[in-house]
């Protein structure tokens, strides 16, 4: 007889896919923070059972409160505790009581908190130590999980976008940002360590590497908790097959004292000592918050390039000697369109000839306003050229709001012709290799747009050059790992 062994379950399983959520702290009162912690769970229809804890109240939102945790007659997967420092002992205690064994602590006051702080985060890590709990914080917010709408945030969640991306955090800085990540990219789950009284960074690479959901991680860190050794280990292991962008804070001496001001952990690992960790085990460093999005979003929404031969549509001569310059200067070279692509877009071209990269596509559409979509059907050459291993444009201006001004035009064209650009950018994307857009006019009808197209995968960075680094650190990325 054949004995199969099954892996035993990561103990983080429980954090994002429990069965019911205890809110200690829970609320009706629209003006305490606590109370988006139970809305997002009603409102985005948690797949899980919810019980609100508050000696106060007999319903909250309809569901109903228990007094303390021993009230609840069924059994808790997970614990969320949002009272003060100074009673999360007795909730901590409350939890051994009735078999919880994983806790998230949202308050902060803890080892960030000054001595009394600190003698209260050494109590409650000893205490659950000796009981077997698992605790995440404290001072945190989540988890979030989008496949069975788990989010703990203090911020209303109005919508989730599936997708391969899991994030981790040290720091709750994403969360007034949560909205835009979770509309704009593809996000599987996110994770906020905080203080790291138990739950580190090394606990959750591991459980991200073994989770078939995840297929890229984003990870910030202040300062490394876990066994720097087996952070690296995992990384060489798994960065080679799931892309692990890492954005490093508390580089200076001033940064380290600020992280301490906040989470009560020093930053003490050499900055240089660390990139070069990062580079030897094929991770991606991050160099800003800026850099931390753009390389998530590239990373998630994009295929791999097979190459650095890199094509640029622009809008502007101006713009498309900068991207050429920001080319040159990230390591992807301008691709050599073929006689085939040149025939094929001559069509569109001015009444002179122009170079064919980068693409003067703003000199061109001035003369093709009368069909802007055949116009952009036209340059799917370009990225369709065997030369090419990836494409950037710039976003057209509002021209289709200012073709709403023509008296004979149809009611409905400046709609039907974003939602044709919209289509051409998706049939783009069916040649697999990437493509990506820049921003022109930062307006709000631009935005609009942009979110459309984000929600379908189609990144649009802040300026050309910022794409550039995205794709330029997904090249590196690619040769790194096809040469292992």
């Amino acid at each position: 007889m054949v004995t199969i062994m099954t892996k035993p379950k990561h103990f983080l399983e429980n954090f994002f896919n429990p069965k019911s959520v205890a809110i200690v702290g829970a609320t009706n009162n629209p003006l305490k923070m606590n109370f988006c912690i139970m809305q997002n769970l009603v409102n985005l229809a948690f797949q899980g059972q919810v019980f609100p804890v508050n000696p106060g109240e007999d319903k909250i939102l309809g569901i109903r409160a228990f007094a303390s945790l021993r009230d609840i007659p069924e059994a808790v997967d997970l614990v969320v505790s949002a009272v003060p420092a100074s009673k999360t002992i007795d909730i901590v205690k409350d939890c051994d009581e009735i078999g919880a064994k994983h806790l998230v602590i949202i308050t902060g006051g803890f080892s960030e908190g000054g001595k009394e702080g600190q003698k209260l985060h050494d109590e409650i890590a000893t205490f659950i130590k000796g009981k077997g709990i698992r605790v995440l914080g404290p001072n945190t917010l989540s988890p979030v999980n989008t496949k069975n709408h788990l989010a703990i945030s203090f911020n209303p969640i109005k919508k989730m976008r599936c997708g391969g991306l899991s994030f981790a955090f040290q720091s709750g800085f994403y969360e007034p940002k949560i909205n835009w990540i979770l509309s704009h990219m593809g996000v599987n789950k996110m994770l906020d360590m905080g203080n790291k009284m138990d739950i580190n960074e090394v606990d959750t690479l591991r459980y991200l590497y073994d989770d078939t959901d995840t297929k890229v991680i984003a990870m910030h860190i202040e300062t490394l908790k876990g066994n720097g050794r087996d952070f690296l280990g995992l990384l060489k292991y798994g960065s080679k097959e799931k892309p692990t962008i890492i954005l490093k804070s508390g580089k200076t001496p001033a940064g380290s004292r600020a992280a301490a001001s906040h989470t009560g952990s020093l930053a003490r690992e050499n900055d240089v000592i660390f990139g070069s960790m990062i580079k030897q085990a094929s991770a991606i460093r991050a160099q800003n918050l800026d850099d931390f999005f753009d390389l998530a979003k590239a990373f998630e929404s994009l295929p791999l390039p097979q190459g650095n031969r890199t094509a640029i549509i622009t809008l502007s001569g101006g713009e498309g000697v900068m991207a050429t310059d920001a080319c040159e200067l990230n390591g992807l070279k301008l691709a050599s369109l073929s006689r085939d692509t040149h025939q094929k877009i001559k069509k569109i071209f001015p009444p002179w000839e122009i170079p064919l990269n980068p693409f003067d596509a703003g000199v061109c559409m001035e003369f093709h306003l009368s069909n802007l979509i055949l116009f952009f059907q036209t340059l799917t050459a370009i990225p369709q050229d065997e030369n090419v291993d990836c494409t950037i444009m710039q976003m057209p201006p509002n021209l289709f709001d200012a073709l709403m001004t023509i008296p004979s035009g149809p009611q409905n064209m400046n709609g039907s012709l974003k939602e044709e650009f919209v289509q051409w950018l998706i049939s783009v994307k069916e040649y697999g290799k990437p493509f990506a857009l820049w921003c022109t006019t930062m307006d709000s009808e631009e935005m609009e747009l942009v979110e459309r197209l984000e929600a379908n995968s189609i990144p649009v960075f802040h300026s050309s050059e910022r794409a550039i680094k995205a794709l330029s650190a997904m090249c590196r990325y690619a040769d790194r790992t096809r040469n292992v």
